[in-house]
């Protein structure tokens, strides 16, 4: 009822007034708020003349929009658009209030006041007053329009990140990648409306912030492994485990393990003791030496081609023995090897053997030696080798035993009955057959063929007697073959040399290029020349492409006869160059040699300066005298400028120290004084010249003990060794002289004796005075002549003799 009053009264103040009413327009006011505070846009009511105030209405417009949002009329409840209601409110007589105030409320009002009972108005705007207020909202930015969290979006296409947002001022929306701002390029697409991936790629994946906002871009497709597990090391028996973490959208990811080709739950030995968790973590429990290999992850989401990622599992253990044989068998008086089979990670580091139940000590056999990896080598396998082996292999983490017993039993070697011969020729394309036939105690032994060098991939066949059969020789069966007879015991071999005729020429070898400032020297070795005339063409080019090389940036040079050598003009400086020889024959070219690359020398940029030249000084010499060692030395042989000074060093030990370093040119000699007694000294000396020192001369040696004898020579100036051929042969003539006396002394002896015994033969000398003195004796009743042990010249003699001999012979000088 109230609002029907309300536009009943609407329309009557429509109609015309009487003049007089004055209601004029105010100039329009400003206000400024902060979004969220309360804000008073005002309007003021004209007074009425008579003193009484006529019933109002008053009006709320929002520039742009045709009908008002707020009206209110007395005492009646105000009329409020839904986008104003609860913050909208009349302050005053006609002022609007809202709290709170929104970024969107910025803009112009105007507030009108319908005076219902004023009479005779004086135009047709005079019955209502009111004003024009502008509303300045400051707000911080605030999004409109955000991207979702998650964006979807195919790998190789593009997608459109939009994002809009209001605030006063006008906020300026920026778009970072990794904490770096991104600009428009090939790449993105940068607008006041959003972002724009124009290729969607895998490194999109990280989060895109915008301002506050965080987007992830997802893109539909195969897993991508952004996890990879790394290799470990494990010890055996305890637990392995390797990491695999991936993402993918859509996420429904499985992981799928293998060891080395095989999926691990294939693996007998493994796919008890394994587990793979959600998250594609593997976990392989009590690992042994045999789980030692690579391990491959491999995640799907059922899109696209699964990513792998390997990583290595390295298991360590005690040395152990594997597949030790009941039986060793060892060629008979031929070198033989008796091999402990070892398995061990650390490696191995020592191998303990016993023989027959005992410590076998190898140093003890002739011919036997312990190689690095614990095998015995014996020189010359004989019956003092039989007997029972055991082995107990040992590294940084122990042993896991002694291997099983193994008897050695020695056989004969093989041995050929028919031996190919040392060299075969035949055409190409013609059948030749090789003997070759073996025996042995006590099978058979089996004959392979195998070719030196490069396998020949031709057709051969071995026959059952054992000979090699090319039923049509080719180029590639040129070369040295062996055939080898094995048994149980050993394998033997012998060699021979075919010559396939009638082909075109092998490649030239052992190729050598010496290069200079515009020119190489290339020497090679020729190759076979399938059995005719080979010659030679040197080709050359550089490394770095050319225009005037031509489209192969090749030259080639042909080699006059049959030389093998060539050298290479008009080469540039430094640069690189690549050289190659090939050879031909009347039947073809062959193929191309290696290829050797070499960088010519750079051209001198200015004169070189003279040579100096400076030699060591010569013939140093050291003698002792009296006052210390006297050194003596010779001029350099070989100077380019005149000689300054010397410097001579000595040293106890190993360093050398300056004795004299200001010694002049003219003085070639020097005593060195107050030397250490008992000690070993050795010299050298060295020359300068213009701040240049020599290399030093030889190296003398001399002992400071007794430095008043001269080091080298004696008293006479003889050399010691003239002086002790002198003195032997004097002590070799008086030892001479002194046996000739002697004999014939004995001689003498003997003489007498044989007189002695005749009869009637009277005592004289001595003798007779003896008996003179004993003249109450009859001559019968004469005692014998006193004992002689020896006569009396003999002892003389002797006596002489060694006087004599350690004078001259024991102490010679």
């Amino acid at each position: 009822v109230c609002w029907c009053v309300f536009f009943t009264l609407r329309c009557l103040s429509l109609c015309p007034r009487p003049p007089g009413v004055h209601g004029l327009r105010e100039e329009p006011r400003f206000v400024t708020a902060r979004a969220g505070e309360t804000v008073i846009l005002g309007c003021d009511v004209s007074p009425p003349l008579d003193g009484q105030q006529p019933p109002y209405v008053v009006e709320w417009f929002k520039f742009g929009v045709p009908i008002p949002f707020f009206i209110n009329f007395r005492y009646y409840p105000p009329h409020v658009d839904p986008e104003y209601t609860g913050r909208a409110s009349l302050y005053g007589k006609a002022s609007l209030q809202m709290d709170p105030v929104r970024s969107e409320d910025q803009g112009w009002y105007e507030c009108r006041v319908l005076m219902l009972e004023q009479q005779h108005p004086t135009h047709s705007d005079s019955f209502h007053n009111g004003s024009w207020v502008h509303l300045t909202v400051n707000a911080p930015p605030t999004f409109t329009t955000t991207p979702p969290q998650y964006v979807e979006a195919k790998e190789g296409g593009n997608t459109q990140l939009s994002c809009t947002a209001l605030g006063n001022p006008k906020p300026m929306i920026s778009w970072l990648r990794e904490g770096e701002e991104l600009v428009t390029n090939s790449k993105y697409s940068v607008s006041s409306f959003g972002l724009k991936l124009v290729y969607v790629e895998r490194d999109y994946f990280p989060q895109w912030p915008v301002t506050e906002l965080f987007v992830f871009t997802l893109s539909t497709g195969p897993p991508y492994i952004v996890s990879p597990p790394e290799n470990i090391t494990v010890n055996i028996s305890q637990n392995a485990l390797f990491t695999c973490q991936a993402e993918a959208y859509p996420g429904n990811l499985t992981y799928t393990w293998f060891w080395e080709e095989d999926n691990v739950y294939f693996k007998n030995d493994l796919k008890l003791r394994v587990r793979i968790l959600i998250d594609g973590t593997l976990i392989i429990f009590r690992v042994k030496p045999e789980d030692a290999g690579k391990y491959t992850c491999s995640p799907s989401n059922s899109l696209g081609i699964s990513p792998s990622a390997s990583a290595h599992l390295t298991v360590q253990y005690p040395a152990r023995v594997v597949n030790m044989p009941p039986v060793i068998y060892v060629p008979r008086k031929l070198p033989g090897v008796i091999r402990c089979p070892v398995d061990a990670n650390p490696p191995v580091i020592s191998v303990k053997w016993e023989k027959d139940g005992y410590p076998l000590r190898v140093e003890k056999f002739p011919g036997w030696s312990q190689t690095p990896d614990g095998s015995i080598r014996v020189a010359e396998a004989t019956e003092d080798s039989l007997g029972t082996y055991t082995c107990v292999p040992y590294n940084a983490l122990g042993t896991m035993g002694m291997s099983p017993p193994a008897t050695l039993v020695l056989k004969d070697p093989p041995y050929f009955n028919v031996r190919p011969g040392g060299e075969y020729r035949q055409e190409a394309g013609r059948e030749l057959v090789i003997p070759c036939a073996a025996s042995g105690d006590p099978e058979i032994p089996t004959i392979t063929w195998r070719k030196v060098g490069k396998p020949s991939k031709s057709k051969h066949n071995v026959l059952p007697s054992g000979s090699l059969q090319f039923l049509s020789l080719s180029k590639e069966d040129h070369g040295e073959w062996e055939c080898v007879a094995t048994n149980v015991v050993t394998s033997i071999t012998a060699s021979t040399r075919l010559l396939v005729i009638g082909t075109s020429p092998h490649a030239p070898g052992n190729i050598h290029v010496l290069p200079s400032i515009t020119s190489a020297n290339v020497s090679w070795e020729p190759g076979y020349d399938g059995g005719f005339e080979q010659t030679f063409s040197v080709w050359y080019g550089p490394v770095s492409k050319r225009i005037d090389f031509g489209p192969h940036d090749w030259h080639s040079m042909p080699v006059s006869g049959s030389g093998i050598w060539l050298v290479v003009t008009g080469l540039e400086t430094r640069t690189e160059y690549q050289f190659s020889v090939l050879a031909q024959n009347k039947l073809g070219t062959g193929p191309f040699s290696e290829v050797v690359t070499v960088n010519t020398a750079g051209s001198p940029l200015s004169t070189p300066e003279p040579l100096v030249l400076l030699t060591p000084p010569r013939c140093l010499t050291a003698n002792r005298t009296q006052h210390g060692v006297l050194l003596t030395w010779l001029p350099p042989a070989n100077h380019s400028s005149p000689v300054d000074r010397y410097i001579v060093e000595f040293r106890l030990g190993e360093r050398w120290e300056v004795l004299e370093d200001l010694i002049p040119a003219t003085e070639t000699e020097l005593i060195a004084r107050d030397l250490i007694q008992e000690s070993w000294y050795e010299f050298r000396v060295m020359a300068v010249m213009d701040d240049l020192i020599s290399e030093s001369s030889n190296v003398v040696g001399v002992s400071s003990t007794d430095l008043y004898a001269p080091a080298e020579t004696v008293d006479d100036g003889l050399a010691r060794p003239v002086v002790a051929g002198v003195v032997a042969t004097i002590c070799f003539l008086a030892a001479a002289v002194l046996f000739s006396t002697l004999a014939a002394c004995f001689v003498n002896k003997q003489h007498r004796r044989k007189l002695k015994r005749k009869p009637g033969r009277m005592h004289t000398g001595r003798y007779t005075e003896y008996y003179a003195h004993a003249a109450i004796l009859t001559p019968l009743q004469l005692p014998p002549p006193p004992p002689r042990g020896r006569d009396t010249e003999f002892d003389l003699l002797l006596l002489c003799f060694v006087c004599l001999f350690p004078v001259s012979c024991l102490f010679p000088p």
